[in-house]
């Protein structure tokens, strides 16, 4: 029996999903397990995988085409059936499995498994039947492919703000497929076009923001709004702990092993967190939630947007297995292949711009956490040591608390025994 696949929640904060590409095509068939796309939430890409095996009747939605959280996606079903038949049918309105009907009642699992929902058709023609009724005023809005289809093929598509047959009359692919083979709506040239075809020089061009850059407008929006925000600068004398980095990347050069300063940073800051529990708490509803032990998020910039995996329990691991987890979290974060447990859990945040050369910086809280630490850049600059000008090498640092969770000299502290701390680097191999 056919059914419709709708796009799932993979994460708690989830409204929407952009099919980030699929790994199927129209009459595949597919096993339980098997991985059927990759989406693209608020957090991550994620695998959508099959819970039972079956054969694609028909993809409802293209690679980069976003649409609402249990929206129709494909049509799947037994090999030669109809994928039209099925929709006539109504085989759609199948009933969530049980697992699926209490995942959707409770908190989403640490490590959800992306697995095709299924959900009443009456459901999805009532989704569709909103987005058509906000079209008349909606701005242009096209899908990633849709924009690429209609720039190679010469196609304007000012008319057809609103008129998409995506969601909120999003343009996607099948419109512009359509508008070639009419021959609909092609650009005119520059020199011909009528003066108010042409679009002013300062006018931009519309985009809309991934479900990622979503997220992060949101999440810090709301953060700098609700969160009262204090500062403690600091700066701190790198030299021991540049060179102890280097002793240690000579002595593992054989093992492909290689400790950044980042890495030191991060194993500061979490011994540090554990000696300072007031600044390492969290205001939540009203109360301090005390963590037991230091997760330390890790910013990682992507090509657009951002995103910080988790090194869970960093306060209980060495140098060298922070370093070995934080390439491979940073490595897979760009190639879009973190799992939902990799991204949550941080109770304090290192985002460090300091190989873009930047002097110092502010950054915004991450709720539920209470503090985050910048990082600048190490520069060589003299100082004076024991009454003697020499050269060290010194890097600034901004710590940015929750004043709600922790005093300034709480904050103040806490700075302290990171510096203490990068400034005796043995210390951090104990």
């Amino acid at each position: 029996m056919s059914e419709e696949l709708v796009m799932p929640r993979l994460s708690d904060t989830m409204e929407e999903g952009t099919i980030g590409r699929w790994l199927v095509h129209e009459g595949d068939a597919f096993a339980e397990g098997d991985v059927l796309a990759e989406i693209e939430t608020d957090k991550a890409t994620m695998e959508f995988q099959a819970y039972d095996a079956g054969t694609v009747l028909r993809i409802l939605v293209g690679d980069g085409e976003t649409v609402a959280l249990g929206a129709p996606i494909a049509i799947v079903g037994a090999e030669g059936e109809s994928a039209d038949e099925a929709v006539s049918a109504g085989n759609g309105a199948a009933t969530p499995p049980p697992q699926e009907q209490a995942a959707a009642e409770t908190e989403p699992e640490p490590e959800p498994k992306a697995a095709p929902a299924r959900k009443p058709k009456s459901s999805s023609k009532a989704k569709a039947a909103a987005g058509n009724g906000a079209r008349a005023t909606a701005a242009l809005r096209v899908s990633p492919i849709a924009r690429r289809m209609a720039d190679e093929a010469g196609i304007d598509l000012a008319a057809m703000a609103g008129r998409g047959s995506g969601p909120e009359g999003r343009v996607v692919k099948a419109d512009v497929e359509r508008l070639i083979s009419s021959g609909e709506l092609t650009r005119p040239a520059a020199a011909d076009a009528p003066p108010e075809a042409q679009r002013a020089p300062a006018e931009g061009e519309i985009r809309d923001l991934t479900p990622m850059l979503k997220a992060v407008a949101t999440r810090m929006a709301q953060s700098k709004q609700t969160v009262p925000h204090f500062y403690v600068e600091s700066e701190i004398d790198m030299t021991r702990a540049m060179q102890l980095r280097a002793e240690l990347n000579g002595g593992l050069a054989d093992s492909g092993d290689k400790i950044s300063v980042n890495d030191l940073i991060v194993r500061a800051s979490a011994l540090a967190l554990i000696q300072h529990p007031q600044a390492h708490r969290s205001y939540v509803d009203g109360k301090h939630v005390y963590h037991a032990h230091a997760s330390i998020g890790i910013a990682v910039a992507l090509d657009d947007g951002l995103i910080v995996p988790v090194v869970v329990d960093a306060d209980t691991k060495p140098v060298r297995e922070i370093s070995r987890e934080t390439r491979d979290l940073a490595g897979r974060a760009r190639a879009g292949k973190l799992k939902q447990r990799e991204i949550e859990g941080a109770t304090f945040s290192v985002s460090n711009l300091g190989m873009f050369d930047v002097a110092n910086f502010e950054a915004i809280i991450n709720p539920p956490e209470s503090a985050i630490i910048a990082v600048g850049a190490t520069v060589d600059r003299p100082v004076v040591v024991g009454g003697e000008i020499v050269v060290r090498k010194i890097m600034r640092v901004t710590l940015s608390c929750d004043h709600r969770a922790c005093s300034g000299a709480d904050g103040a502290k806490l700075v302290l025994t990171i510096k203490q701390l990068l400034q005796s680097p043995s210390l951090l191999l104990v």
